[in-house]
């Protein structure tokens, strides 16, 4: 019994052994990533949809990540920042859940918004701005 026989191996098309590059079917695979513009809008188009991507589950509101999740939603809704230079507070009344963005930033003493969700439709029902303090 050969080798070939044995294994499917030898029937695969063959590469370089030595090559530190890829063969010529690798590259003709990847042809169309040779413009950075093509690079770039494949990029654009794979994470578009990730961005927008934010699904909460149903209200109910039942814990305090899917509060958080409507929150956010909101802000995204109405440009508002909630990134990682803002300290999250969250706590839970009778009908609604109040979630507070505070800004940290030493410019912006002071600054941040809160958004009350209600519990039963999920909805912010009152939002309040603060601006921070003038230097």
């Amino acid at each position: 019994m050969t080798r070939c026989a044995v294994s499917t191996h030898c029937r695969l098309p063959r590469r370089g052994r030595n090559s530190a590059f890829a063969s010529s079917y690798d590259w003709a695979t990847l042809a169309f990533m040779k413009s950075p513009i093509r690079v770039l809008a494949l990029g654009v188009a794979l994470a578009a949809p990730l961005a927008h991507a934010r699904e909460c589950a149903a209200p109910p509101v039942r814990d305090s990540d899917q509060a958080m999740c409507f929150a956010i939603r909101y802000a995204d809704k109405n440009h508002l920042s909630y990134g990682p230079a803002f300290k999250k507070t969250i706590g839970k009344g009778r009908s609604a859940w109040t979630i507070r963005f505070a800004d940290t930033r030493k410019d912006t003493k002071g600054a941040g918004w809160e958004v009350d969700v209600d519990v039963a439709s999920g909805t912010v029902v009152r939002y309040t701005g603060y601006k921070g303090s003038e230097r």
